[in-house]
This record gives structure tokens, sequence and C-alpha cells, in this order.
């Protein structure tokens, strides 16, 4: 024979309730998926230097042929980046076997001299709207390769390049 502990069923209820939210809570506050953002990578720059020679690849596949999206660019450099802005090549290759070419300015600091972007110390991210409504002609892969543009064969204070590819409209 068993006895019951008076108020146990009531204890038990109350810990599978706390327990309940718990779990909600928890679940709750992870981070969602942004589902507008298509592709995005970072990329770091080897070395202390960025040669004029050093090609950044990024690939993606694109299926949706109706979508359009807007191509932005983040760039992460050191306080000791000696120019006020910055130039990259930007080549796309496409599916077909063809290829563009274009080129980016990227404005790092105002005139003053006071850093653009977000950051505290040495490092400053920032982001750069490059095309608005870029609609993908075909299916398959692309691949979009990123220079710097700066007539310097060797450029200090970039540590990192990126690209975001976000549906238009967001």
């Amino acid at each position: 024979m068993h006895s019951t502990i008076p108020g146990l069923k009531q204890y038990n209820g109350i810990r599978k309730g706390l327990f309940l939210a718990m779990i909600i809570c928890v679940l709750l506050s992870l981070p969602s998926c942004d589902r507008s953002i298509f592709y995005e990578e970072m990329q770091h720059v080897e070395g202390t230097d960025w040669k004029e020679s050093d090609t950044l690849f990024f690939k993606f596949e694109v299926t949706d042929t109706l979508q359009a999206y807007d191509l932005s660019f983040s760039v992460r450099n050191t306080t000791s980046y000696q120019f006020q802005n910055l130039y990259l090549f930007i080549t796309a290759w496409y599916p077909d076997q063809t290829w563009s070419r274009d080129t980016a300015e990227c404005i790092l600091a105002a005139s003053d001299g006071e850093w653009l972007g977000k950051g505290n110390g040495k490092i400053r991210d920032s982001q750069y709207l490059f095309r608005k409504g870029v609609k993908f002609r075909r299916s398959g892969k692309y691949t979009i390769g990123v220079n710097q543009a700066m007539r310097t064969e060797s450029l200090a204070g970039v540590s990192d390049i990126g690209i975001r590819l976000e549906k238009s409209g967001k």
C-alpha cells in the first residue's frame, strides 16, 4: 500500500506548467531567421594587405528568376585604413558563361576623417547598397568576384568583405 502526500499532484502540475513556460521562453528567445535574406557571406582578406590581384569569390545558385533582389556589400576595416573611401571591382559570372564588370565605391569616413559605420575601438563595419531590384534572368550557378580597385598594388586596413542578396520590397 502506498500513501500519497497531500498536495503532491498540485505540486507536479505546477512543475509541469513552469517547465512548459520555460521551454516556450527559450524558444521565443532564439534568433529568428530573416527569410528575406537569400544569400549572405563574409570573407576574410588573407594576410595583412589586400593585393589588387587577390579576388574574393562568392558563389550561389538561383532557381527563382522572377524574384528581385537588393545587392549590398559589407566592409570591415580598421581605423588604420589610410583612405576615406574604397573602390571595388565587381565581376559577375553568369550560368550561360558570360560575365560583366562594374565598379562600386564605399565611403568609409566623412570628409573630416570621422569613421562611418558601426563599431567601437579599431574595427568598423559598414554596409552599402549597390544595386536595387536585381533580377537573375537564368536559373543556375552565379559567381561574384570582388577585387580592391584603389590603384595601389597592396591595400592595408581592410579585413573582410561580404555580400548580401536580400529580397526586394522587404
